[in-house]
């Protein structure tokens, strides 16, 4: 329902049944209910995003640009966007309205050469991931296995894969590679 917004739907903004979904992930305040232009804000930090532009960019039609800053900026730190995104996921998967197909064009997505075959230690790793773990999961989902995020799921059996290596003593394809040799390391030719 559009009670409270009383201003034109630009593209890109949200629907009447794309807030209906996130509604009900959003925080209310204390005094009992949603703030007067949260959606104007919302709109506000799916426009700087979309667009790509600077907080002082947004316009003023969302609001004053660092009340829309200070909103999201809230919503990160408490984790609010990481319930909607995990709340909106599980709703589509109860109706069966989402696939897990996902394309990814690889001349955009770049990284260094040196980013690959980091050789990470079990404590670094099981650090790494109950600190997304924290960051992702409001205390009260504990304890339900299904709400937790993937990575969490996973850390018992990614620590065993990594400890039947070792038991092995096979190595990950990265830590087998020889490293690249200089011009300085290469044998004189005579």
């Amino acid at each position: 329902m559009s009670c409270c917004y009383n201003w034109y739907m630009a593209r890109g903004d949200l629907t009447d049944g794309e807030w209906e979904r996130i509604r009900k992930y959003l925080p209310i305040s204390p005094i009992g209910r949603l703030p007067r232009n949260l959606r104007k804000q919302i709109n506000g930090v799916n426009w700087r995003y979309r667009t790509g532009s600077q907080w002082r960019e947004v316009p003023e039609r969302f609001g004053h640009w660092n009340t829309v800053y200070q909103l999201h900026r809230r919503y990160a730190q408490n984790g609010t966007w990481a319930a909607i995104l995990l709340g909106v996921i599980r709703e589509v998967e109860e109706l069966g309205d989402i696939d897990w197909f996902v394309s990814v064009d690889s001349t955009t997505v770049r990284a260094h050469q040196d980013a690959s075959g980091a050789v990470v230690d079990d404590q670094t790793l099981t650090k790494a991931l109950a600190w997304v773990d924290a960051k992702t999961n409001p205390p009260s989902q504990d304890e339900d296995p299904h709400l937790l995020p993937v990575p969490v799921r996973l850390i018992p059996q990614i620590l065993e894969r990594r400890s039947r290596r070792q038991r092995d003593g096979s190595a990950p394809a990265a830590a087998r590679r020889e490293p690249a040799r200089r011009s300085s390391d290469a044998p004189e030719a005579d």
